[in-house]
């Protein structure tokens, strides 16, 4: 199999100098760049650090368990290399240029299969040395990974002729359990091509081996897609388009959008590689040979019409190009194909240097307003993370805390510091910026100048005008650090600091307190009813600490009133107490504004919810606008519908030591069809609202012992 992959041993040779050209060169850059890794690129890295240490225990459960959206192949492959080799970084592009080194073998078998042993050459040339490969060959994310198991996948694909040949139609089983555990969109890349293949099935026997071949990519890749199966759906949805729309991004059937790949082809595959490619479309359609062209172009077209553009969406479908750019090569003869070789090469080299050192200046494209290659030269800039890092870890003497890190930068966001923090194996917890009040907040990272992309900068410049208009705010969260940032801006580090407290009298803090929270109530509270407040302190209410809140209320509509066509509900009998809570003792004095800060527990003791407030209430969700829920005698009987299958079933609120409260499920249908125990947790997991409220929740929040009845849902103190 492996001599069929690799072929004569010259092109071999060719390819391998091709691939050590590319790795020596990426080596290069990242012994000297010293940039911080960006957004996903820092959450990678965390991921194969965190893999690296889930390997180290045996823990295969959390492996699988560590990520909603991304599997765990690629990560837990560069932390299995990180155990090996003390550099993360570095055992992270090791593996990295791996996955390179595999996509330019596979488009060499699969140019060689499609078209000869030169137009393979090309292919894996012009794989390796796109100018958006190079680019990220620099960067720890999963795009060249995927493409490269895409151009795996397609070769071996070829070579089980239809099903055939049952050894490589199970070598294609496990490649497609593996390129699914590389990244969800792999599916799209390989299934027009599968179709195609499959299509030409003739034999039972052929038709037997496609499916013990798809089983066999099936059992690999279910362990973890298994419980995300009914999430991941909804998951892609988003990404593509409600996030894309939140983003800026065009509406799918405009003309930016429409016409962002096709702009940006040349900087992406190169120009040397487009132009044959063309002509290796034409020449290939003109053969009747449509794999390629169908592996292409209809890949292109679903990302296309999805809202979120991305050059990395579009990169799977390199292998596709690269042979088509071989089989164009093939198509010239004489004089014209001895100068596309010299082409190939010297473009090749030219996108290597350009990307990676931008040298020589890259010029812009006439008419597309698109620089002709990807410049990524590497910065020995230092963004100040490695000292942020020690000044909190000597501040905090290693105690648990909790980290704001406000500015969304590239360079300097929550994604990089948590990732250093968790590489250092700090016991900190990252938090984006606060919204409202920086409740369990310990520690403020801010900067001044760029914030990040603009629709993630609102967040950034309210918490620094508040900054700017609160003296109060400012006295609880003094400056601790200050650095200057390459970027020109500069950084500040602040700690939560209350310090000797104020000089009034305790009394009249309390009076102040209580009247504060009266009025703070109408954020999230409206129609109140018999309301009680009572407040329990001593003389550290100087120093902002109070006791006890205990808030009860006859009846009220509770709800987030400061946001647009918020979920609104109904509640009787209600009894909420905060323990041991921290509020801002200068705003308190100064203006008698109730400014929380953090609460050791917030426990709802008692309430009464009706059930055609609480119907109404999951109505007014977005998230149940689907679903419709009957209370029934200790339980509540739900369906949700969706496309596809829709679920039913009964849930139980039960007790939890970990978050407010845990749901059992029991009688779940999916499609009116039992689900089996075993499975059951795949099936509901995405409908449990608990597993991602504890995450979110500031401070720790526990509820009493709930009972369900057909007229209302009761808390009691009880647990």
């Amino acid at each position: 199999m492996i001599r069929a992959l690799c072929g004569k041993g010259p092109e071999l040779a060719l390819v391998a100098a091709a691939f050590t050209v590319l790795a020596a060169t990426a080596a290069v850059w990242l012994a000297w760049d010293r940039r911080p890794p960006e957004w996903d690129h820092a959450n990678h890295l965390e991921r194969a650090v965190v893999c690296a240490r889930d390997m180290a225990r045996g823990d295969a459960r959390a492996i699988l368990e560590r990520s909603s959206f991304y599997p765990p192949l690629v990560p837990c492959a560069a932390g299995l290399a990180y155990r090996l080799w003390p550099s993360d970084v570095a055992a992270a592009h090791a593996v990295l240029l791996a996955f390179l080194g595999l996509g330019m073998a596979a488009a060499y078998a699969l140019g060689r299969q499609v078209a000869g042993g030169a137009e393979g050459v090309v292919a894996a040339l012009v794989f390796g040395s796109a100018p958006f490969t190079i680019f990220s060959s620099l960067r720890f994310q999963l795009d060249l990974p995927l493409a490269s198991m895409v151009a795996l996948a397609v070769a071996i694909l070829l070579r089980t002729e239809a099903f055939e040949r049952r050894s490589w139609s199970l070598a294609f089983g496990v490649v497609l359990g593996l390129g699914m555990l590389t990244k969800p969109p792999f599916a799209a890349y390989v299934l027009p091509v599968l179709a195609l293949v499959l299509a030409r099935v003739r034999t039972r026997r052929a038709l037997v081996t496609a499916l013990l071949a798809g089983l066999l990519g099936g059992v690999l890749a279910l362990p973890w897609y298994g419980p995300r199966l009914l999430g991941m759906a909804p998951q892609v949805a988003a990404r593509s388009f409600r996030q894309a729309a939140e983003s800026g991004h065009p509406e799918p059937l405009t003309a930016t959008a429409l016409t962002f790949y096709p702009r940006w082809f040349v900087p992406q595959f190169g120009l040397v590689a487009t132009l044959l490619f063309v002509v290796g479309a034409a020449v290939a359609a003109a053969r009747r040979q449509w794999l390629m062209l169908v592996g292409a172009l209809t890949p292109l077209a679903v990302v296309t019409m999805i809202q979120n553009k991305n050059l990395r969406y579009a990169l799977p479908l390199l292998p596709f190009v690269a042979v088509l750019a071989g089989v164009g090569f093939g198509a010239l003869r004489g004089r014209p194909r001895a100068l596309a070789l010299v082409a190939l090469v010297a473009g090749a080299a030219l996108q290597l240097s350009a990307t990676a050192f931008a040298v020589p200046a890259i010029p812009t494209l006439p008419g597309l307003g698109v620089p002709l290659l990807l410049g990524s030269p590497p910065t020995r800039d230092d963004w100040r993370h490695r000292d942020i890092l020690a000044l909190l870890a000597k501040d905090s003497r290693g105690d648990a805390a909790t980290v704001s890190v406000v500015p969304n930068d590239n360079f300097f966001s929550v994604s990089n510091f948590r990732y250093y923090g968790v590489r250092q194996g700090l016991p900190l917890r990252w938090a984006r910026g606060w919204d409202g009040e920086p409740v369990g907040v310990d520690y403020m990272i801010l900067k001044t100048g760029a914030q990040g992309p603009v629709w993630t900068a609102e967040r950034p410049r309210r918490i620094a005008e508040r900054l700017a208009a609160d003296p109060s705010l400012v006295r609880v969260y003094p400056v601790i650090g200050e650095w200057t940032l390459p970027d020109g801006s500069t950084a500040t580090l602040r700690a939560r600091r209350l310090g000797p407290g104020v000089a009034a009298a305790p009394a009249r803090l309390a009076r102040a307190a209580e009247h504060a929270v009266r009025r703070r109530l109408a954020e999230v509270a409206r129609d109140v009813e018999g309301l009680e407040v009572r407040i329990v302190h001593g003389d550290s209410i100087r120093r902002g600490r109070l006791e006890r809140i205990e808030i009860v209320a006859g009846a009220a509509t509770v709800g987030e009133l400061w946001r647009r066509n918020a979920a609104l509900l109904r509640v009787h009998d209600l009894r909420i107490v905060f323990e041991d809570v921290l509020v801002n003792p200068w705003s308190l004095e100064t203006t008698g504004r109730l400014d929380p800060l953090d609460a050791r527990q917030v426990r709802l003791q008692q309430a009464t919810i009706r059930a055609a407030d609480f119907v109404q209430f999951l109505r007014d969700l977005k998230d149940f606008r689907q679903a419709s829920v009957e209370l029934l005698d200790g339980a509540l009987a739900f369906v949700f519908r969706q496309p596809g299958p829709d679920v039913s079933g009964r849930v139980r609120i039960l007790p939890s030591a970990e978050r407010p409260f845990e749901v059992g499920f029991e009688g779940v249908r999916l499609g009116g069809v039992p689900v089996p125990g075993i499975v059951l947790d795949w099936v509901v997991r995405g409908y449990d609202p608990t597993l991602r409220l504890a995450s979110r929740l500031p401070v720790p929040v526990e509820i009493g012992r709930v009972m369900i009845a057909r007229d209302a849902i009761r808390i009691s103190p009880s647990r």
